[in-house]
């Protein structure tokens, strides 16, 4: 089998895995902090935090939220963030156009040494806490499927706090953009705030292309934004999709 090579490509400029290591490493001793002032049960202090090396906060933080695998529980903590992040979401539709004029962040990937059938074998089991919270550090609560759908909280684009919401499979022909033809496989997919479900989306989406290779696969990954969203989250969750592909194919090579 061709050795594991990852190539990330967000706003015609390649990134690295390295580049992506600092990016999530940033992003665990943030969410390390957070939950520390939340009250969670972190032993180490906000400085020590700071010092740990990126091994070490991953682990850290996986620990940590293995302790608040329960929705209730880690409801509990975030209650208060939980809740501006809602307010903060429903704001936004409230001056958007609906599924008109979405905002795209858009991430171009080069893989090889894993062929697409094993890594739809990982992404269409049961997505639990466990793997959601080592895919990316900004993935709080995680059950279902990408078939079903998934109940998850996690951090739109490094941005603002944490948002609880369900996401489904796409429904029906609507696409949030003309497809390339070259990419066979388009998986779509739609958020509802968990607070009121709306059956039709508000206008988040997910819309990936694949086009399977001799030695792996090349995808364009997407998110699309209601209208009125800042600018800096469309762009921050450029990153966000490029950690979280980056080890999900990481971790299907390593559990394959």
């Amino acid at each position: 089998m061709t050795e594991l090579k990852i190539e990330v490509t967000i706003d015609g400029t390649p990134v690295t895995q390295a580049e992506l290591a600092k990016v999530q490493e940033s992003r665990i001793k943030h969410v390390l902090n957070e939950m520390k002032t939340l009250g969670a049960a972190i032993a180490e202090s906000h400085t020590e935090i700071n010092w740990l090396s990126y091994s070490d906060a991953k682990q850290l933080l996986l620990t940590t939220k293995a302790k608040y695998a329960d929705l209730a529980e880690m409801k509990a903590l975030y209650q208060s963030p939980l809740a501006s992040s809602d307010r903060f979401w429903k704001d936004v539709v409230a001056k958007s156009n609906g599924t008109a004029d979405l905002q795209e962040g858009q991430v171009m990937m080069h893989v090889e040494g894993i062929m697409m059938p094993q890594l739809q074998k990982v992404m269409g089991a049961e997505l639990g806490n466990d793997f959601a919270a080592i895919i990316n550090p900004e993935h709080f609560y995680s059950v279902g499927n990408t078939v079903t759908g998934q109940h998850i909280i996690e951090t739109f684009g490094c941005f603002g706090e944490p948002t609880e919401m369900t996401l489904y499979p796409e429904k029906g022909d609507f696409k949030p953009t003309t497809p390339d033809p070259s990419y066979p496989i388009q998986m779509g997919g739609y958020v509802a705030l968990a607070s009121d479900d709306d059956d039709l989306g508000r206008g988040w989406r997910a819309y990936h292309q694949i086009r399977p290779t001799a030695n792996g696969f090349d995808a364009i990954l997407a998110a699309y934004l209601p209208s009125a969203t800042p600018t800096e989250i469309i762009n921050g969750h450029k990153w966000h999709l490029a950690v979280e592909f980056s080890e999900m194919v990481k971790y299907a090579v390593a559990n394959g």
